[in-house]
């Protein structure tokens, strides 16, 4: 197996590994959730990057790799919602985007055509990883109580919420986009007969 699509499985199989640490819920459990999710983002950038250097772009890969974006990161914000630090329907946005995201590529395949990546996905993915980051720092911060005056309760619990929030807000924006980019090639894909 190639080296890209060996760093797009090692995402998917570290995503239990971060729930996990998580889990456990301590400091030091905490910074290797950091650096797991340090991993993922690196990992992301890396198969993409690689695959295209080396010419290893494979059927494999352009399939795996969304999935694996969105196990990974889905994940994280799933074991923020087991955490009391989001609800559940706001989770549920992260969860229907990437749904909606394969429907469309599953349909694309259907009509022939390949649904490239939007500039929307792209910010949404930055945007994730930011608030991931944000939420897990905190959370670290006040286990160690690191700045116990600007990390207190309600401010940390405003900036987990408020970094969550802007995460859920372009995640929908970016289901809008995807939709209103390919809902012609999804209706024509529907209407026409196996």
């Amino acid at each position: 197996m190639k080296l890209p699509n060996q760093l797009t499985l090692f995402r998917i199989i570290l995503s239990p590994v971060f729930i996990v640490f998580f889990s456990l819920g301590s400091a030091w459990s905490l910074m290797v959730c950091i650096l797991i999710a340090a991993l993922f983002e690196i990992t992301d950038l890396l198969d993409g990057m690689l695959a295209r250097k080396y010419e290893q772009v494979t059927d494999f890969g352009k399939l795996m790799d969304p999935f694996a974006d969105s196990i990974s990161r889905f994940t994280i914000f799933l074991c923020f919602l087991g955490a009391g630090l989001a609800p559940i329907w706001m989770i549920a946005v992260f969860f229907y985007r990437d749904v909606l995201v394969s429907v469309i590529r599953v349909f694309s395949i259907k009509s022939g055509v390949v649904v490239s990546a939007r500039r929307s996905g792209k910010i949404k993915a930055w945007i994730q990883a930011i608030s991931i980051f944000t939420v897990l720092f905190i959370l670290v911060f006040n286990h160690l109580n690191v700045f116990p005056t600007l990390f207190t309760p309600n401010s940390s619990s405003f900036i987990i919420q408020g970094a969550i929030t802007l995460a859920m807000l372009v995640t929908l924006w970016s289901a809008v986009d995807y939709w209103n980019g390919n809902k012609i090639m999804v209706i024509k894909a529907m209407h026409t007969k196996s």
